[in-house]
């Protein structure tokens, strides 16, 4: 008889355990920038950040004498991004701010430098681009082009994408990377 019971009572012991709460959308986030432009003048690469926190920064190296180049000369480097950072990001681009940004803020500049951040939840993907165009918080500089300088119906790009590209770059090393290239 207590074998019959044995299992019945772990089986309702363990019914009782409470379920495991989904992820959130913020902890199945992933985000890529790109950035080229300026006629090779300005940094070009790409960058992915997968939802694990981890970061791969890929570039061509133009140096061609990079420690760390493959043998087609790319750099394909990995590294780990803080979790504060990681979950600062990805709160950032689920923010309403960032859903709120237009697809596109461009001068029509082929030649200008161009920053695109594509995010991928499981509610879909979203991605800005910025062409040589300012941010608002740059406008109020001295000496500030305006937006329409270029092309008329261009506008500054709100702050929310320039402060997330900063954060991009600083939590992952691409600035550092970047310049190596």
């Amino acid at each position: 008889m207590r074998w019959i019971v044995l299992p019945w009572l772990l089986l309702a012991v363990a019914a009782c355990k409470p379920a495991r709460p989904p992820a959130s959308d913020i902890d199945r986030t992933i985000v890529e920038i790109e950035r080229g432009g300026c006629l090779d003048s300005c940094p070009s690469y790409k960058l992915r950040i997968d939802s694990d926190g981890v970061a791969i920064f890929s570039a061509r190296d133009f140096s061609g004498r990079h420690p760390l180049r493959n043998a087609g000369g790319d750099l394909v480097i990995p590294h780990e991004i803080a979790d504060k950072d990681r979950r600062a990001l990805f709160e950032r681009v689920n923010s309403k701010a960032f859903a709120e940004l237009l697809p596109d803020y461009s001068a029509n500049v082929s030649d200008g430098p161009t920053t695109t951040i594509t995010v991928n939840t499981p509610s879909g993907e979203r991605r800005v681009t910025q062409n040589a165009v300012a941010c608002l918080r740059d406008s109020k500089k001295p000496g500030a082009l305006s937006s329409t300088s270029i092309d008329p119906q261009a506008r500054f790009v709100p702050d929310v994408f320039c402060e997330t590209v900063a954060l991009i770059e600083t939590a992952s090393c691409a600035g550092y990377w970047s310049a190596q290239t």
